[in-house]
């Protein structure tokens, strides 16, 4: 019979999972509790030991915008400041300021302190023989007791300073506070006497520069005739005058046009017939109106007499010589109105001539201006810069003269500090405190660290998370079960001293327990169809795998079946050094039908246990193990036996358990607790299950349950298993 392998489950979960931190805390519990009682006790030592330090505060008032009692137009001092940044920067520095050099030399100067031997750190059994120290030394020791601290959201300062004698504390630091606000007025003070001599070396200079402005301007006004009316006032006049050309021309080339288009006209008119011409430009004329009236009267007078008589009849000859004198002063009347538009054009081109003429004048008037206009503006706007600049540092000198008989200063005194009553350091509390937390993250750290760095095989769980497979139970240390104490004491034959054989020698053991357990784990898997044939194998050598499979198939045999322990290991065999038999015969010769199988098989001191050795070793074990004839001897064996167990060679180094595999209804693999590390164990099940193996499951082998890892597993395995209890009652 064959089962379907089971499945390879998922790689090892996160070392970070909730479950495997908590896990390790609890296993390594004591290495914690020790880790941090060490530290704790540390620091409470390293705590006791440290001088008392004491710590003296003062508190100034810092103010970037003094106030002006002058006015907002005179600053008393250099420290006005707009933006958030600058202000930031005022602050910045004057706490540099405080914690520098110049202030730490004089107050040490001041107070004398590098003749201080308390000052200076010196030990009481050396201040004997203490020599002053250089003064340079003491101020670094002083800036680096000395601090600053701002007070958010304010324009306050914090100064503090440390030190071991709470006297010297306080007059350490009303000393740095009055040399810092000395130093601060002086700075300010000899700084408006500099700006102010600079300035007024700026005024005398200023001041010729000025006057030579204003003579070079006046003297331009004079050359230029700009005297009596400014400039801008001509430029001005001369730009109205051209406006106005431009008016009258544009109004003039009308009239032009309009005389041009009449004379035009007229020019078309014939003086031969007195009744042509247009009507519009000859009826402005009212003689012409009048003789244009008598001339029609006269025409049809004269028509009506030629209708009655002859040419030659005086009235028509009077009529007629009227007509012509009409005719003919019309014809002048029309030549007169024709030189009188001509005049009209010509008066008017007259006109336009002369405004083109003045607007060239004008013009050329205005480029003049123009030219000497420049250098006029240049001379005037050096002399107004000239006055401005003069002004301001002027003003700016004043200012600073103001600033320099004030004598002002921007920092004042909140508070000054007093003499501490209590030292603040060391802070015993605070450092067991500090103590027991590094101590609980040193341990835990260790932990993990001890946890994390083993990747062996180590529990059940570990078996079936990190490998995925079924553990089949778990075997104990043979040599812990043999010098537990309690041991029911029974009589062992000499035969059965061998280690592999301790299930057969204290069948109520510990480890006959745990093989028992082991082997109904293997019935219940399969109840309806038990495994009747069964391969013990490991992933390396040194796992334990003889022992299992000894301690299996007697536990099978002491269930009253009838067991073939068969060694397949054709390389390395063992069991008939465990059985103390030879190894003349075995599966080889068996197989090469060399010996009959009746004398291979050897019954053992075991009740009901059978042992087939491997016999001498041959080149092609693999070969062996996969021929027909191996394949036959297995089945001729299963008929005589209930249930044969298979030891084979390591999957890893060699094919045979692999080969072997194929032929059995269940495979066991062996891990060695706390030593098979797991990626091995996963490769050899993968092994396995590539080659569609039984993969039953695995048994953990060589455990030591005094470890807290197995606490919760099989209490019936310690102290020899679970009739250890009748020999207390």
């Amino acid at each position: 019979m064959v089962s379907s392998p089971l499945p390879l489950g998922p790689a090892d979960e996160s070392p970070f999972a909730r479950a495997r931190l908590l896990e390790a805390a609890r296993k390594h519990l004591p290495l914690i509790i020790s880790c941090c009682v060490a530290v704790i006790v540390a620091t409470l030592f390293w705590t006791l030991g440290q001088a008392k330090v004491y710590r003296a505060e003062a508190m100034l008032r810092l103010d970037p915008d003094p106030p002006r009692p002058l006015g907002h137009r005179v600053e008393l001092l250099s420290t006005s400041t707009g933006s958030y940044w600058n202000r930031r920067e005022f602050y910045e520095s004057e706490f540099r300021i405080m914690r520098s050099m110049k202030v730490a030399l004089a107050t040490v100067r001041s107070l004398g302190l590098n003749a201080d031997p308390g000052f200076m750190n010196i030990p009481a059994k050396d201040r004997s023989s203490f020599r002053p120290a250089d003064v340079k030394d003491a101020a670094e020791l002083l800036i680096q007791r000395l601090s600053v601290e701002p007070v958010k959201e304010s324009s306050l300062a914090v100064l503090r300073y440390e030190d071991t004698d709470p006297e010297r504390c306080q007059v350490v630091l009303n000393a740095v506070v009055r040399i810092y606000l000395a130093q601060n007025l002086e700075n300010t003070a000899s700084m408006s006497t500099a700006a102010l001599e600079w300035l007024n070396t700026q005024l005398d200079d200023l001041k010729g520069k000025l006057k030579d402005s204003e003579v070079a301007l006046n003297e331009f006004r004079q050359k230029n005739n700009v005297l009596s009316i400014s400039l801008e006032d001509r430029h001005n006049l001369i730009t109205t005058q051209l406006e106005g050309i431009v008016k009258d021309l544009a109004t003039l080339s009308v009239r032009r046009a309009e005389l041009a288009a009449r004379s035009a006209e007229l020019n078309k008119l014939s003086s031969k017939n007195p009744q042509e011409g247009g009507a519009v430009e000859l009826l402005q004329s009212s003689v012409l109106s009048v003789l244009r009236t008598s001339y029609n009267d006269q025409k049809q007078k004269l028509e009506e007499l030629l209708a009655v008589a002859d040419e030659q009849n005086p009235k028509v000859i009077g009529a007629r010589r009227k007509l012509d004198e009409t005719a003919a002063a019309i014809t002048k009347e029309i030549d007169n109105i024709k030189a009188a538009a001509a005049g009209d054009l010509r008066r008017v081109n007259a006109q336009i001539a002369d405004l083109k003429k003045k607007d060239d004048d004008i013009q050329k008037l205005a480029h003049e201006l123009q030219a000497f206009e420049i250098p006029y503006n240049q001379l005037a706007r050096t002399r107004a810069n000239n006055e401005k600049i003069y002004g301001l540092v002027l003003e700016r000198a004043r200012e600073t003269d103001l600033t320099r008989m004030m004598n002002f200063n921007n920092v004042r005194v909140i508070d000054e500090a007093f003499k501490p009553k209590r030292h603040f350091k060391p802070n015993t509390a605070l450092n067991l405190g500090m103590g027991t937390l590094i101590g609980l993250v040193l341990g835990i750290a260790l932990a993990l660290g001890r946890e994390w760095s083993d990747r062996s095989v180590k529990t059940p769980g570990d078996v079936e998370t990190g490998l995925g497979l079924t553990c089949l139970g778990l075997l104990p240390e043979i040599e812990k079960q043999s010098a537990s104490k309690g041991r029911r004491k029974r009589p062992v034959p000499a035969a059965m001293n061998d280690r592999d054989l301790i299930v057969a020698a204290h069948p109520d053991g510990g480890v006959a327990e745990a093989a028992r357990a082991v082997r109904t784990n293997l019935m219940f898997m399969s109840p309806d169809r038990p495994y009747h044939t069964l391969l013990v194998t490991s992933a390396i050598p040194e796992e334990g795998k003889t022992t299992v499979a000894v301690s299996l198939a007697t536990v099978l045999a002491q269930s009253g079946l009838r067991v073939l322990l068969v060694d397949t290991d054709l390389r390395r065999p063992r069991l008939h050094r465990t059985f103390k038999v030879s190894n003349d015969i075995g599966v080889t010769m068996a197989v090469a039908g060399q010996v009959p199988i009746d004398e291979c098989v050897r019954e053992t001191q075991i009740p009901n246990l059978s042992l087939l050795t491997a016999g001498p070793i041959p080149p092609n074990p693999a070969e062996i193990l996969n021929s027909d004839r191996f394949k036959k001897l297995k089945a001729e064996l299963g008929k005589r036996f209930d249930r044969i167990v298979f030891d084979s060679p390591p999957v890893l180094p060699v094919t045979d358990a692999a080969v072997l595999s194929q032929q059995v209804d269940g495979v066991v693999l062996v891990v060695r607790g706390f030593r098979t590390q797991k990626g091995a164990a996963r490769q050899a099940a993968r092994h396995l299950l590539d080659v569609k193996a039984p993969l039953l499951g695995v048994v953990l082998n060589a455990i030591d349950l005094a470890r807290s890892d197995y606490r919760e597993y099989h209490y019936y395995y310690k102290r020899d298993g679970y009739y250890a209890a009748d020999e207390r009652t």
